[in-house]
């Protein structure tokens, strides 16, 4: 079992995202170098802008009070979760604790997008129900970047985050996630989040994840599919390390 003495904790709402061109054209389903045109740039152009007008993203951190992975399980403050892959990648990069992880694009932009559908508007609810992903990509890449920093000062790194519903790991573990992250110290939590038995949150645009921590960054350098930057869409990211570079 590895406690952590004194572990850092970080919240906050976010008063504007700056989601990237490229990544919601990705998500509109456009094809990559995809220019939108027409109507298309006008929907677009419109969920941009009613979302730096009226959504409310947010984002909590924390790093777990004690780890430890034992059999084919891993623990998380003395919760069991049971995931192959993840439990194996912090394994190899031999992660001395994890950083619990929680993003959302809020309620607003869903309740706006739904009643779009009412309305009959499905072309507005399919736009803003797209930005409102992006924002959740983007809040998790951006929320990895600080982490990095954060790491990087304190001579660790970040391994690539992983959440309930990923390769071989059961989605109906999201409830339990959901609880333990929300085990908040300091910080209160930013947003009310619930889980239905499906493993679906509500609001939908959340994600929670883990983030492992490892001492061992020169240990990346032979764990190709581990490093951090080699995962992460974050292009403008000032911590990113190329293949060959470390930390």
């Amino acid at each position: 079992m590895r406690e952590i003495a004194e572990a850092f904790e970080m919240a906050s709402t976010l008063p504007g995202v700056n989601v990237l061109p490229e990544e919601y054209v990705r998500l509109l389903g456009y094809p990559r170098g995809w220019i939108l045109e027409g109507r298309a740039r006008e929907l677009a152009d419109w969920a941009r802008d009613w979302y730096a007008k009226d959504g409310r993203p947010w984002f909590y951190a924390r790093q777990a009070e004690n780890f430890e992975i034992a059999g084919d399980s891993f623990l998380i403050d003395r919760v069991p979760f049971t995931s192959k892959r993840l439990r194996n990648m912090l394994r190899q990069a031999e992660a001395h604790s994890v950083i619990l992880v929680a993003v959302g694009a809020g309620p607003e932009a869903e309740e706006e997008s739904h009643r779009r559908w009412l309305d009959e508007k499905p072309d507005e609810y399919f736009f803003l129900e797209s930005y409102a992903s992006a924002v959740v990509e983007h809040l998790a890449a951006t929320t990895g970047a600080r982490l990095c920093d954060w790491a990087e000062q304190h001579d660790m790194a970040v391994l690539p985050h992983y959440s309930p519903g990923f390769s071989e790991w059961d989605i109906a573990e999201q409830s339990r996630l959901l609880e333990l992250t929300m085990r908040t110290r300091k910080e209160p939590f930013p947003s009310r989040v619930e889980v239905f038995d499906s493993g679906m949150l509500r609001p939908k645009k959340t994600l929670f994840a883990v983030f492992g921590l490892t001492r061992h960054s020169e240990g990346l350098r032979r764990l190709t599919e581990l490093a951090p930057c080699e995962n992460c869409s974050y292009g403008p990211c000032h911590f990113r390390r190329g293949p060959d570079e470390g930390h």
